[in-house]
């Protein structure tokens, strides 16, 4: 968001006594300034990953901000003792740029237990004691009390001149008692992602709340923000049963900034699916379309901010037999801690196979495909249909 920046001036007709006793009002507010702008260069802004952790989670820090001058924050050591986190940063010059610098750290603070955590970041130079320049209070949970599903399939923004994508979010409490809930969006890599309407910036990627009993959580992307294509994590504690999903859409419109999908009329919407949110499992089967006009694509995230997934794939024809496409039926893929894959099953396929001989696309194969791994993985599908682009979600079964 851009601030519109006020300019004021003396008025001409302003009388000498008035002048006199504004000059000085006016000279402190600027020292007063002058001193807060230099006071908010000296702090630090903390981010983690992940940013809602568990005791399962190998937590990593990243600090940034601007400093008043060239010494800028370096070497960042990190120290835990109970419930307190102390990241300790120097500079050993004494003699500095006298400029504004930008400045980023990054770091590991490892797997913490489940509780309540007080990050505390300083900052010493010789001459000078230490300076708390920032502060962070979090909770890790503890994953056997705490429930967990992905939604894998988020899209949001303009592909090209007056089409664009947005998501909407559903989350139900279907319980008796309330549910505090935390939904957190990623892109394909890893990273946390704005995406939801906000007056501040950068946007919000991430949305908690209380749901009373009965109670649902309604959100939905802003289509001005810079392209997305990724997933999201809910997470939620106890035993409450919520029923969770998105509704992706392909419009035909200019992206506007805090615009509601339900507020548009319907031939303004070119296609739109509903996908259900998936627990994690080892083990994921759906149908397979393969034509020119019809093909199944598919998502695969990884929700581990820790492990690598490798992932066995697994083509099988509509007899339930080893598919025979001229290519491998089984081939693997790895995918990072917290990344996600997204692509056609037979770009995918095609990907795995030797490349010194052409491939000729199969006509009219309907199969089916078993994805396998020995690390908890989520999976989403679609059917794009072609030329035009248009899907419609793929059930999945995990097991």
């Amino acid at each position: 968001m851009h601030l519109s920046k006020r300019f004021f001036r003396k008025g001409a007709g302003m009388n000498r006594n008035r002048a006199v006793w504004l000059w000085p009002a006016g000279m402190v507010f600027g020292i007063l300034m002058a001193l807060s702008i230099a006071a908010q260069d000296k702090s630090a802004k903390i981010e983690l990953k992940a940013a809602n952790p568990t005791n399962k989670d190998d937590i990593a820090f990243t600090l940034s901000g601007v400093w008043t001058n060239g010494c800028v924050p370096q070497s960042p050591k990190v120290s835990i003792a109970s419930g307190a986190i102390r990241i300790e940063t120097s500079n050993p010059g004494e003699v500095c740029t006298q400029a504004l610098t930008p400045w980023s750290l990054t770091g590991s603070i490892g797997v913490l237990a489940a509780g309540d955590y007080l990050l505390t970041v300083t900052y010493s130079a010789p001459g000078l004691s230490a300076l708390e320049i920032g502060r962070k209070a979090f909770t890790v949970t503890d994953v056997s009390s705490s429930n967990e599903v992905i939604l894998p399939i988020i899209v949001n923004g303009a592909i090209r001149d007056n089409v664009h994508y947005q998501t909407i979010f559903t989350v139900l409490n279907a319980s008796s008692q309330d549910v505090h809930a935390t939904l957190q969006i990623y892109n394909n890599s890893g990273a946390a992602t704005g995406a939801f309407c906000s007056p501040l910036a950068p946007p919000p990627s991430s949305i908690a709340t209380t749901l009373n009993a009965g109670a649902e959580l309604f959100r939905f992307t802003s289509a001005d923000l810079p392209f997305l294509n990724g997933w999201a994590r809910l997470r939620w504690e106890g035993p409450a049963g919520v029923l969770a999903g998105t509704e992706v859409t392909l419009i035909a419109a200019p992206p506007e900034r805090c615009m509601l999908v339900c507020n548009r009329p319907s031939n303004e919407k070119l296609s739109s699916a509903q996908i259900p949110a998936v627990r994690p499992a080892r083990e994921f089967r759906f149908p397979l379309t393969l034509n020119r006009n019809r093909q199944t694509a598919l998502a695969i995230v990884n929700p581990s901010s820790v492990d690598t997934v490798t992932a066995s794939i697994t083509v099988l024809d509509g007899s339930g037999l080893s598919a025979n496409l001229g290519v491998p039926n089984r081939f693997e893929v790895k995918i990072g801690p917290q990344q996600r894959i997204s692509k056609l099953v037979w770009e995918m396929v095609l990907e795995s196979a030797p490349t010194f001989a052409p491939v000729p696309f199969p006509e009219g194969f309907q199969g089916s495909v078993i994805i396998t791994s020995t690390t908890s993985f989520a999976v989403g599908a679609l059917n794009i249909m072609f030329p035009e682009g248009k899907f419609v979600s793929v059930q999945t079964l995990s097991q």
